[in-house]
């Protein structure tokens, strides 16, 4: 279906014929421009079913951004993908609605095509042993009763148990011919299987039962056009004779075949009493109809695709939590994350500043950056900062932050010494560079910026 959803592909069918529907209930179905509803009624579904399978959308320079159409649906869909390692267990994520609805639409239609196949079939095993004779462009089945007068594809079916005058069966004959030249009954098999396609649809279902009335109407207006005797006797003789045939008849039906005694009498009867002419400029209405139709799917094209929702969870595989990205209907197991380096306290040989000096080097070198932050007098502290850094195993200082702080702008003051440390000789372990951290305690006093500790203790650095 290109990029559109099953779902959104239903939503759009059902309201592209909503509409096709509605046109022919409010201004159509009381016209006796029966020709024309039939081809109507046969058109909508095949329109419902495929425009919004079409390649259709508004060139983006027509509409600058594009109009904005029928709300898109999440496209698609096809059931979810779970990709993982053998052996895996993913946890679950819910259940797949996109899936069930694939297996919801298929269960409706192979139910529809199995009930078309069945009437097929019923109307086969019950027809295949009847008597037939050939005609020009016919064959006529006489079924002694077991079938009622009715027809399907080229034959017709003829109970010649009725009692009926030569002139009734004339009627009758013609009616069923009607059906059998006009080919009613293909236009019933397209339907059934459109009905099959769009189940879920209930106009398709309002069409298939106003296409077999109008199939009725046809034959009923062929019948009484090739009567000879006046307009109004026919017709009245007419109605009477089919009233007669439906009392006889009544809860006889056979499936698929159109009968003469089971379509809409009262219907059918009123539409032979109208003599009204036929309103031509109704029946042009579907032509701005097909256009709003059109520009409707083309729109809702044109708009831009929503994207995929995407969901990240925690999951047990293989006795590890693994991330799992869900994305759309597709689930992917995210590579896990790298490790964090490795940093040392102590290794066989300690980074140093270039020029050597040990630590007390990098003490030196902090406290000359060290500027006293610019507090009032009253709010100055007297306390210790302690701060730790990373040296890489390039040489960086890193990671640089405060461990145990004073208050924000003496631990900033100390934050930014540090980060003005130049690169560092690596610290070497079993031969090799390696990250080694140090934590830094400075002593802040009230009247100076770095002073010795008490008790001679000087500001050091201590290798953690």
């Amino acid at each position: 279906m290109s990029q559109l959803s099953l779902l959104n592909w239903m939503l759009l069918s059902t309201a592209l014929l909503g509409a096709w529907w509605a046109c022919y209930r409010l201004a159509l179905r009381s016209e006796r421009s029966f020709a024309y509803n039939r081809a109507y009624l046969a058109l909508g579904p095949l329109l419902a079913a495929g425009l919004p399978l079409l390649p259709l959308a508004w060139p983006a320079g027509w509409w600058g951004t594009g109009p904005a159409g029928l709300a898109g649906v999440a496209a698609v869909l096809l059931p979810a993908v779970q990709v993982g390692p053998a052996g895996a267990t993913i946890a679950a994520a819910g259940p797949d609605w996109a899936f069930w609805l694939l297996v919801a639409y298929l269960a409706g239609a192979a139910l529809m095509l199995a009930r078309l196949a069945y009437g097929l079939g019923h109307l086969w095993h019950t027809a295949r042993r009847l008597p037939r004779t050939a005609h020009a462009g016919y064959a006529l089945a006489k079924t002694h009763g077991r079938l009622p007068t009715s027809s399907f594809g080229r034959v017709v079916f003829w109970d010649e148990t009725l009692a009926l005058s030569p002139a009734e069966a004339r009627q009758l004959l013609r009616h069923e011919l009607a059906h059998v030249q006009q080919g009613h009954t293909y236009d019933r098999l397209l339907l059934e299987l459109l009905r099959a396609a769009l189940w879920f649809n209930p106009f398709v279902h309002f069409c298939g039962r106003a296409l077999v009335l109008t199939h009725e109407y046809l034959a009923d207006e062929a019948a009484l056009h090739d009567d000879a005797s006046p307009a109004p006797s026919r017709s009245t003789s007419y109605s009477q004779l089919l009233a007669r045939q439906v009392a006889s008849r009544l809860g006889f039906s056979v499936p698929l075949a159109h009968s003469f005694s089971h379509s809409q009498t009262l219907s059918r009867i009123a539409m032979i009493q109208k003599t009204n002419p036929i309103r031509r400029w109704k029946q042009w209405l579907a032509l701005p109809l097909a256009g709003v139709l059109v520009v409707a799917v083309a729109c809702e094209k044109a708009a831009p695709p929503a994207a995929p929702r995407e969901k990240i969870e925690l999951v047990k595989i293989d006795g590890q939590n693994r991330l799992v990205l869900h994305k759309g209907s597709e689930t992917t197991i995210l590579p896990p994350p790298p490790a964090p380096p490795v940093v040392y306290d102590m290794v066989d040989q300690m980074p140093e500043l270039p020029g050597g000096g040990g630590p007390a080097a990098i003490v030196t070198n902090i406290q000359q950056h060290l500027v006293y932050p610019k507090v009032p007098t009253a709010e100055r502290h007297t306390g210790r900062v302690f701060a730790s850094f990373v040296v890489t195993d390039k040489g960086e200082v890193q990671a640089a932050k405060v461990i145990k702080g004073l208050s924000p702008a003496y631990d900033e003051a100390v934050i930014a010494a540090i980060r003005q440390l130049p690169n560092f000789v690596p610290g070497m372990k079993d031969g090799k560079a390696v990250n080694v951290s140090f934590t830094v305690p400075l002593l802040f006093v009230g009247t100076i910026d770095v002073a010795p500790a008490p008790s001679g203790e000087q500001g050091k650095i201590i290798s953690h």
